[in-house]
């Protein structure tokens, strides 16, 4: 965990490791989402696209295993 300061217009900056760890690069687009009192910063490869849901690994298509299922039942 580290501790970092909000500036006035409200940015924070993701530690250098941190962005690496995730593949995040500069002009990187990510997902902001509050789950339970805590905010989540995410790469957009890691959430499904009809949930936002976390996914257990890479896909083609960014869909978690509960809304494949939902999708293929109907």
């Amino acid at each position: 965990m580290v501790e970092k300061e909000i500036d006035a217009l409200g940015r924070v900056v993701i530690p250098k490791d941190f962005r690496r760890l995730m593949g995040i690069e500069p002009n990187s687009k990510v997902f902001i989402s509050l789950e339970n009192d805590t905010l989540v910063v995410s790469t957009r490869k890691t959430r499904c696209a009809l949930c936002s849901g976390l996914l257990e690994f890479e896909r083609d298509i960014r869909l978690c295993d509960k809304c494949i299922a939902l999708v293929k039942s109907r």
